[in-house]
Formats: C-alpha cells, sequence, structure tokens
C-alpha cells in the first residue's frame, strides 16, 4: 500500500497570501515610508514583544480549554493534548481561508470527528456554542468600543457609520448562527434544499436516500447538542468565564505591543481597534494585506501617528498571524498525516461518519 500523502497548501491560498502581501508592501511603500517603518521597529523592546508571544499562546490555551469545557458539558471525551493540537489546525484555516470565519470550525471539528469515536452531531454542537460564545464577547466588545468611540472622539460620520455597519453586520451574523443552531425545523429545510439542487445538478442520476438518512442523524444529533448545553445554563459558565479569559489574553498582545515601542496606549482605542478586527474576521473580510491596511488606518484616525500605527500593525500580525501560520501549519501537517494513515485513536466506544 502507498503512503499516504502529506496534506499541503493549495497553490491558489499562497497566491492569495500573495497578493495581500504585495498590497499591504504597497501601501507600507506609498503611504507611509519604509524608513518609518524601520525606525520605529528598531526602538522595539525585545523582551516585552516576546511576552507578547506568551500572551498569544495563553489565549490559544484559555480557548482550547473552552472548547473541552463544552465538549465535557456534551459528554465527549477527548484528552486537552488532541483539543489543542485540533485548535491550532482550525487556527490555520482561519488565517488562510478567506471566506466567513468558518472554516477552522468546520476543521476542527472534522479532525476530532475522524479521530475519536464519539458522535458527530456532537462534537460540531461544541464547536458551534463555542463560536456563540466567542461571537457574543465580540459582540460585547464592538458596542462598548462604538460607545467609547462616539464619546471619547470627534470623527467624521463616515468613519461612525463605517463601524455601526461592522457592528450591524456581526449581531446579523450572531443571530443567524444562533437561529439556525436551535431550529430544527430550518435546518431541515436547507437539508431539502441542498439534496434538491444536487439531484438538480446531476441529472436525477443520484439517489439521496442513504445520503438523507445519514444527515438527518447527524442534524438530530447536532441539535440534541445544543439543546443539552441550553437546558444547563450553569454548565455553561466556566466555558464563557474560559472564553473572556482567552480573549482578555488576545487584548493584551496588542497592549504589550504597544508597550515594546514605548507608547501607552488608551484602553478604549485597542477595544474598538480589536473589536473591528475580530469583527471582520466574523463577517468573513479579514485576510492578508486587507486587514493591517484597515487596522493600521485605524489606528491613524484614532490619533497614534501613521508610521507607529503600522509599526504596531505589522508587529501584532507577526504575532497573531505569521507566528500562527507557522505553528498551526505543523499542526495541520501532523494531525493530517495522522489522519491519512488511518491512525485512530479512540477516547470513547461511539462513532459516526462526519
Amino acid at each position: 500500500m502507498s503512503a499516504p500523502q502529506k496534506p499541503s497548501l493549495s497553490k491558489k491560498l499562497l497566491l492569495f497570501i500573495v497578493i495581500g502581501l504585495v498590497t499591504l508592501v504597497l501601501y507600507l511603500y506609498y503611504f507611509v515610508g519604509t524608513s518609518n517603518i524601520a525606525d520605529v521597529i528598531r526602538r522595539a523592546d525585545l523582551l516585552t514583544y516576546a511576552s507578547a508571544f506568551v500572551a498569544f499562546i495563553l489565549g490559544v490555551v484559555f480557548s482550547s480549554l473552552t472548547w473541552r469545557s463544552l465538549l465535557k458539558n456534551l459528554a465527549v471525551k477527548v484528552n486537552m493534548r488532541r483539543v489543542f493540537t485540533f485548535m491550532w489546525v482550525g487556527m490555520f484555516f482561519d488565517a488562510t481561508v478567506p471566506e466567513p470565519g468558518w472554516s477552522g470550525d468546520i476543521s476542527k471539528a472534522y479532525m476530532l470527528a475522524k479521530t475519536s469515536d464519539e458522535d458527530t452531531g456532537k462534537i460540531v454542537a461544541s464547536v458551534v456554542s463555542q463560536k456563540i460564545i466567542g461571537m457574543a464577547v465580540t459582540v460585547l466588545d464592538l458596542v462598548l468600543g462604538f460607545i467609547l468611540l462616539a464619546r471619547n472622539y470627534l470623527l467624521a460620520q463616515g468613519i461612525l457609520i463605517f463601524v455601526g455597519g461592522v457592528l450591524a453586520m456581526t449581531v446579523c451574523s450572531l443571530a443567524v448562527v444562533w437561529y439556525v443552531s436551535t431550529r430544527p425545523k430550518v435546518t431541515s429545510k436547507f437539508l431539502d434544499w441542498l439534496i434538491k439542487a444536487a439531484v438538480f445538478l446531476r441529472g436525477g442520476r443520484w439517489d439521496p436516500t442513504e445520503f438523507r438518512g445519514g444527515a438527518q442523524q447527524f442534524l438530530s444529533e447536532f441539535h440534541q447538542g445544543i439543546r443539552t448545553l441550553g437546558k444547563q445554563p450553569r454548565a455553561l459558565i466556566k466555558p464563557t468565564l474560559l472564553s473572556l479569559t482567552s480573549w482578555v489574553f488576545d487584548v493584551s498582545v496588542v497592549f504589550l505591543v504597544f508597550a515594546s515601542l514605548g507608547y501607552a496606549i488608551p484602553f478604549d482605542k485597542v477595544l474598538i481597534i480589536y473589536a473591528l478586527t475580530g469583527s471582520l474576521q466574523i463577517i468573513g473580510i479579514s485576510f492578508v494585506g486587507f486587514t493591517e491596511i484597515i487596522v493600521s488606518g485605524a489606528y491613524t484616525v484614532l490619533g497614534v501617528p501613521a508610521a507607529l500605527s503600522l509599526s504596531v500593525t505589522l508587529l501584532t500580525r507577526v504575532v497573531t498571524l505569521w507566528f500562527k501560520l507557522v505553528v498551526s501549519y505543523f499542526a495541520f501537517q501532523w494531525a493530517g498525516v495522522k489522519i491519512l494513515a488511518g491512525n485512530k485513536r479512540p477516547d470513547s466506544v461511539k462513532r459516526q461518519a462526519f
């Protein structure tokens, strides 16, 4: 039997990243100036900057603990090492796939389902629940940041409209996810539409009976998992607190980067920019190049010098994107090879096809 091939980045993804980087370089060269950026970065305190990496890793740890807590509430037995690994795998897809923020969640659920004997519906229910908690935290962050932005700064109406629009789209995204997750009839209709479309595209040459049965069983397990979590509000306190702790460490990365450059940034500015970045990722318009331009531009609008704004943005993205991309890529390779090699080490006794 031939050895399994290692999973790898597609050429399209690499091209997408390169285009984003070229856009960012052009923006840096023509609008800020490379010499200004170099002067600011040279003054960075390396020890303080290194602590930003530690804060980022701790954020991932507490995010993993959030997921594991939700899995435990659903009686899904899985060790922390596996949860931590698949959390990194999900982050790899989040960083590379341009879509509305679900590629990472789908991939980590898929990996866990493939390497355990647990119900896939319960696993997906835990992932979606973590997504809802994270989106709720982002919405609260953005609301508070928007209030502080409107009260403390005299900004152009267009900027307030932009932030308000992002807030509205984020709230709508949260509402849609919650509604679909708690309405079995809605997901059943989506399944019917999907099957009808597939039958039409295949010219009626496909019998969907087997697929429909498996999908209905999966949806039944998923909604049962969501109902189980909904009936245990006290059990949700722990994962919510863990998620908030992860958020605190994520926000502290920005403070530490500013501190490494000798600049004391007000809390409200970091809050609104962090919330804006998270919201852009939720609605699927956060990608390499574009995010850096938006974030650095937002700092500049809030009174941070242009060279410092882009310096902070670039150094922050080294932590939250490039460091994440390198570590998560190795996690993706390791986990992918395990799956392709068929090395399944079950944590429990029941497995459903994903």
